[in-house]
């Protein structure tokens, strides 16, 4: 039986058909292998309290963070960059968009980076007037 151009055609769609459906699906794979283990990046074993004045909030994904001057014994100030939870996990637990804002002081308790670099997570922060956010919720134990 002789081969038309017509099925030639067609068996080439189909192959090109499957090569960018795969192509595709590892292409949406990526962000998947671009996240990061919270244990390979932060040290549990040590803590960390800040006492500062936030300075800018980001609603990023993957992680939310926040940035809090802090004011160091002999006055200079340090930048710290602290990881929340994603975005949609802090608004499913109760946290708002203006819940922590720039000018804010507060007290943050957390793990440090394992580079020893301005960065953190924070598990807690406690506001000037006793309320306080969590790491995935907003609660308040001051009831």
């Amino acid at each position: 039986m002789r081969r038309t151009r017509g099925y030639e055609r067609i068996r080439v769609m189909k192959l090109s058909l499957r090569v960018a459906i795969l192509f595709a699906g590892l292409l949406a794979a990526l962000p998947v292998f671009a996240h990061h283990s919270g244990a390979a990046v932060f040290d549990t074993t040590k803590k960390i309290e800040l006492k500062g004045v936030v300075t800018r909030m980001e609603w990023t994904n993957p992680h939310a963070h926040f940035f809090l001057d802090v004011k160091a014994a002999d006055g200079t100030v340090t930048n710290w960059n602290l990881e929340l939870a994603s975005p949609s996990i802090l608004l499913r637990n109760g946290w708002k968009r203006d819940s922590l804002k720039a000018g804010d002081a507060v007290t943050v308790d957390g793990s440090p980076a394992k580079d020893n670099s301005k960065f953190g997570i924070a598990q807690s922060i406690e506001f000037a007037d006793g309320h306080k956010l969590g790491f995935l919720s907003a609660y308040d134990d001051t009831k």
